[in-house]
């Protein structure tokens, strides 16, 4: 009988895209990239450098470009690759004076919540992803340490920061990336006590975003994440999507590679 991280790959393998069986087989098995998944990435990527959201086919977006770096970066494309360069360069050249991001207000109308320009939200959210971005590509560290100082004054008494709770998690890794441990530290504090109703694909992308940025795993918020994305597994041994999308496939990818990066760390 499989067992359930073996049902898991199945059905990642059955049901998966070209980039994400990509992924899954990097993430597990450190098997290269096809040269055919760097192609199409490379052909999806605008010429300023970023990628396009689904809500504005012809626009180069932060929170677009951020993810598909975070897939290139899964995939195991080089962060030396043109096509991650690239994006990168764009993220930096796309940063306010004060250290944020924000999405064109131009977008306003077409923007989902979580992009909206001119909101505090949404510019810390897009902040906090941009910045890690470049933390995590490690060619570009300037602009992370000024979105680090700029997510930092944001930090209210309580440790937490006005906007979304993913903002939280990736301001904390772009914070334990730039070693700035104080805000940190209360980050995590605080967010070990809002964890309950997170989804799965939310807790393995917290868990992902944490122990990638050197976080322990004995560290009270990861355990807890990792406990309970365990609790979330499906019988069948993958995992369910969020709720307003079709993800199971990359949720399950995404928690099997926070699983094994725990158990590696741990």
């Amino acid at each position: 009988m499989a067992t359930k991280n073996e049902a898991a790959v199945a059905f990642v393998l059955n049901h998966g895209s070209s980039l994400e069986k990509a992924r899954l087989r990097y993430l597990l098995f450190n098997e290269p990239t096809p040269d055919t998944v760097r192609d199409d990435m490379s052909r999806s990527q605008r010429n300023d450098g970023g990628w396009a959201p689904a809500w504005s086919p012809e626009y180069s977006s932060i929170d677009a470009t951020c993810f598909q770096l975070t897939l290139a970066r899964q995939a195991g494309i080089d962060a030396y690759a043109p096509l991650v360069i690239d994006g990168l360069r764009f993220l930096a050249e796309r940063q306010k004076a004060d250290g944020s991001w924000e999405e064109d207000p131009a977008e306003a109308q077409a923007a989902p919540a979580w992009a909206v320009p001119g909101d505090t939200m949404a510019r810390l959210y897009l902040t906090a992803n941009a910045g890690l971005s470049l933390a995590s590509g490690d060619v570009l560290p300037g602009p992370a340490r000024e979105a680090a100082v700029f997510l930092a004054r944001s930090l209210a008494e309580d440790s937490r920061l006005p906007s979304f709770l993913h903002t939280h998690w990736l301001a904390a890794a772009l914070w334990q990336r730039v070693d700035d441990r104080v805000s940190a530290d209360r980050s995590l504090a605080s967010l070990e006590t809002r964890l309950d109703d997170l989804s799965a694909g939310n807790l393995a992308w917290l868990l992902l975003s944490l122990l990638e940025a050197g976080v322990a795993t004995d560290t009270p918020v990861v355990a807890a994440s990792r406990e309970r994305l365990l609790a979330l597994r499906e019988s069948e041994g993958y995992w369910p999507s969020d709720e307003t999308s079709d993800n199971a496939v990359h949720v399950t990818i995404e928690a099997l590679a926070a699983l094994q990066l725990f158990n590696t760390l741990s």
